[in-house]
């Protein structure tokens, strides 16, 4: 085999020195110099392996508290030189330069350290500088130098020492592109601290770094390749599957507004997402009676649905489930009984989420990608309150109307623009999305409440109705009307507000004000 470098010797530096004694053994049982710093040098010493410290080769000692003690240029001249370069070679022996043919370094555990403390000092004392340096190094140089920032790796190296003496192109290649990758997320997240609380404002660069630890089954369309990248240090998805077929693009772009709108709630709710808009939502004084009622709002749109829920589900509600064909099932946990019976259905997907409204909080931007360029918003957090309603009409609203506007207010927020929401005891009874007339949308929506609960002629009887956006007419407050809606909330805002409301105390409706719009195109 071609492209072999043989290792003759070792420098280890790590922050994170599990596995290194075993690892450390191995190479020296194959009569490979191990040279070491510090910590790392004394944890090798005393599990009685051969092995120099950094000082015999620099002649130097660590100074500053062990800030300065690799970087050298009886170090870095180990790591860079290139043995196929003769100028190299001719440096390397009029300096006595010896040749580091493997660098194994891991960095300082600072992404650990801020999450952990605030104290400013301890954060700056956990930036490696001579690790990203060696890492750099000897990434640049692949040709000569093997670099190993991931202990999952050591496996890999012992075997191709044993098998071909040394270590391949490919792998020298493939380490080299992990090393680069991991410095480039270590000063991301540094340059992001750093912003934060040292400069105290938030950074102005967008600064993303993701890994791909799930291929999805296709994009929007089975012909459209699609991926999920993990913005975790532990590549981890946010969720676990428990059964069914691998989730698509489809799939979880419904799941980021499923999972948005559930978070609104801390009461037992059920939300049903169908194409990434909200088909039906329920908020009740238990999971099993949110299911009924949200299924029963649009039980023709929940076909095929994916559906979320913020409490446990049972056996009971498991059983209830089973019976309507869906793609997807979350919720926090589930009772083994609930396991066993929706398992049945092998291609159902069953997702664990723990902590939805934990998880949604690290929702900070909402990014979509432009030619030549990414657009960037904050994500939406308003949240609207029932003692910060403004009452604009001769009427006010009830409290159990007043509840009924806060809940279709919530869901509103999560529909796609011109957004309508009429609801009644804390559930959706006709939703309107995605139109370009609010008119439109406040029919349509008038059609599916008729349509909801099998048709029941009370549903829009006392109902309450939301709005994303401001009316800019009264034509909307008109057919309201005729509907008996009993009360609107609304943000507000128009030049036609004062005609608006004058409509709304014709038609003796109850009218409320949020004062901030959640106009939302997704």
């Amino acid at each position: 085999m071609k492209n072999i470098l043989k290792i003759n010797k070792c420098l280890i530096s790590v922050s994170d020195k599990s596995d290194i004694v075993k690892f450390a053994k191995s190479i020296s049982a194959k009569k490979i110099d191990i040279v070491s710093t510090g910590n790392t040098y004394k944890k090798l010493k005393q599990e009685g392996i051969k092995v120099k410290k950094v000082e015999s080769i620099t002649k130097f000692p660590e100074i500053l508290e062990g800030r300065v003690k690799t970087l050298h240029p009886k170090i870095f001249g180990g790591i860079l030189g290139d043995v196929n370069n003769v100028r190299h070679l001719k440096d390397m022996q009029n300096h006595k330069l010896e040749k580091f043919e493997l660098v194994i370094v891991n960095l300082y555990p600072f992404e650990k350290v801020i999450e952990k403390t605030n104290n400013i000092q301890k954060c700056i004392d956990n930036i490696d500088v001579g690790g990203p340096s060696m890492i750099r190094g000897a990434a640049k140089n692949y040709n000569s130098t093997g670099v190993v920032i991931d202990k999952n790796d050591y496996k890999e190296i012992l075997m191709q020492i044993k098998n071909y003496g040394g270590l391949t192109l490919d792998l020298r290649k493939k380490l080299a592109y992990k090393a680069f990758y991991r410095t480039m997320q270590y000063d991301t997240k540094i340059s992001v601290w750093m912003s934060r609380n040292i400069l105290d404002k938030e950074y102005s660069d967008l600064l993303i770094s993701a890994s791909k630890p799930n291929k999805l089954r296709y994009g929007e369309n089975p012909h459209q390749a699609a991926s999920f990248y993990s913005t975790t240090k532990n590549k981890s998805t946010f969720f676990e599957k428990l059964n069914g077929k691998e989730l698509s693009y489809n799939n979880l772009n419904d799941l980021k507004l499923g999972l948005k709108l559930t978070a609104e709630f801390s009461s037992p709710t059920c939300v049903i997402i169908k194409h990434a808009i909200p088909s039906s939502v329920s908020e009740s004084k238990d999971i099993k009676s949110a299911w009924d009622r949200a299924y029963m709002a649009d039980s023709l749109s929940a076909f095929g649905g994916v559906v979320i829920f913020n409490k446990k589900l049972d056996e009971q509600l498991a059983r209830k489930i089973s019976k309507v064909f869906l793609e997807v099932i979350v919720a926090p946990s589930y009772t083994e009984k609930a396991l066993k019976i929706l398992r049945k259905k092998i291609n159902l997907r069953i997702i664990k989420i723990k902590n939805i409204i934990k998880l949604v909080k690290t929702f900070e931007k909402d990014i979509t990608f432009l030619p030549g360029g990414v657009l960037v918003q904050e994500v939406d957090k308003f949240k609207v309150s029932i003692n910060k309603l403004k009452v604009v009409t001769n009427k006010a609203p009830s409290k159990k109307e007043k509840e009924d506007l806060v809940f279709a207010y919530k869901v509103v927020k999560h529909v796609r623009s011109n957004a309508i929401v009429i609801a009644k005891n804390k559930t959706t009874v006709g939703i309107g999305s995605g139109n370009t007339s609010r008119v439109d949308s406040v029919q349509f929506a008038i059609i599916k409440a008729k349509r909801s609960f099998l048709g029941k002629r009370d549903n829009l009887l006392g109902a309450v109705m939301a709005s994303d956006a401001f009316f800019p007419f009264s034509d909307s407050i008109k057919i309201a009307a005729k509907a008996n809606i009993k009360a609107i909330i609304q943000p507000g805002g128009s030049i036609s507000d004062n005609k608006v409301i004058e409509e709304t105390d014709k038609e003796k409706i109850s009218m409320v004000f949020t004062g901030k719009r959640c106009f939302s195109h997704y």
